[in-house]
């Protein structure tokens, strides 16, 4: 669920905060992924396909697919799968499952076959303790990745300075929000936007019936804190559920359990071709001419952008060396037109000259 209508609060109330964006922006850039996300959309959006064994591997196509169009682009995917949810989140997740359950018979690929996809392409992974958004937002917040990448807005509360949505949606324009900004304009600090996002609804606790997106909005901005709304507003009118757990909703968002980048050390790796083959095609049977087909065109455009950087270094220009001119130019002085000397007058001799 994430944020309920975090997205459309932000357009309408801070439009400056999203601004459309492309890949090549993000070309040597590190993309941190919600993995589990990534594959969710893999197994409702995409058509199953079934292989000789009777296992659904559409999921693990389209990781593999996605994966290497992002390197085809330049960018440095780092994935991030989720670790154990927090208890608050286990009603959510009971009813998630029991929908997907219902749309899909089949259960995206195990944990393992993901990872040994991934160490195959050379594309570094991390086992975040708990929610994957959380620790993708950490390694934006220390400088060791560029932008989260996920559909869930929770990445915002959790901290994310840089949100990149539509990333795997191929007819969805990538948008890109900026946290500064949506706390600029709507005026809030962090811990205030937190509480934004518990009144909009979360996946940890239930709602304040009774309380829109632009009601809560203009409330929390009015009171400053959630305490100080409900002692302003009717409890007939907006009722506290029962169990309501909001401060350990607040903790989970402000002080989550993350994995600590200072400790990382990532890598990326050239992608092992015959063992994505052997994988891919022999063992999970894939048809081998779309995988080697799909590893041609990633070799080949990564081949034709090293040929294109190359010749624009051989081809641009040397600067040529500086002068003394160049630092104390000569200033020529102008051109005067010569002058000369007045011209004498001649003198006018008489017709008759005197004495004759």
């Amino acid at each position: 669920m994430g944020i309920v209508k975090l997205a459309e609060l932000i357009k309408e109330e801070a439009p400056d905060a999203l601004r459309p964006a492309s890949l090549q922006e993000y070309r040597g850039r590190v993309v941190a992924l919600d993995a589990s996300v990534a594959i969710y959309q893999f197994r409702t959006a995409m058509p199953e396909i079934i292989n000789r064994h009777g296992q659904n591997i559409s999921s693990l196509q389209g990781l593999f697919f996605r994966t290497l169009h992002l390197l085809q682009n330049g960018l440095k995917p780092l994935f991030v799968f989720d670790g154990k949810p927090p208890q608050l989140k286990q009603p959510v997740l009971a009813k998630r499952d029991a929908v997907s359950g219902s749309r899909r018979g089949a259960a995206g690929p195990p944990r393992r076959d993901s990872e040994t996809l991934l160490t195959l392409l050379g594309v570094p992974y991390i086992q975040a303790p708990a929610e994957a958004e959380a620790t993708c937002a950490a390694l934006v917040k220390s400088g060791h990745a560029w932008c989260a990448a996920t559909e869930d807005m929770d990445a915002l509360p959790f901290g994310a300075v840089r949100l990149l949505r539509h990333l795997g949606l191929t007819k969805s324009r990538l948008e890109e929000i900026s946290l500064p900004i949506v706390l600029q304009k709507l005026g809030m600090t962090q811990e205030q936007f937190v509480d934004l996002c518990i009144l909009l609804g979360c996946d940890y606790c239930r709602k304040v019936r009774g309380l829109g997106r632009k009601k809560a909005l203009k409330l929390l901005q009015l009171h400053g804190s959630i305490e100080e709304v409900l002692r302003n507003t009717s409890r007939k009118s907006h009722p506290v559920p029962d169990g309501w757990c909001l401060e350990e909703t607040r903790r989970l968002f402000l002080q989550p359990e993350v994995t600590d980048p200072t400790q990382l050390v990532l890598e990326w790796k050239e992608p092992d071709e015959e063992g994505l083959v052997n994988f891919l095609a022999h063992k999970k049977h894939m048809k081998e001419s779309r995988v080697r087909g799909r590893l041609k065109r990633w070799r080949d455009t990564r081949q034709k952008l090293s040929e294109a950087r190359e010749s624009k270094a051989k081809g641009r220009p040397r600067k040529a060396a500086k002068t003394m001119k160049d630092f104390f130019p000569v200033q020529k002085r102008p051109n005067k037109a010569p002058t000369r000397p007045p011209a004498r007058k001649k003198q006018k001799l008489s017709e008759t000259a005197p004495g004759i």
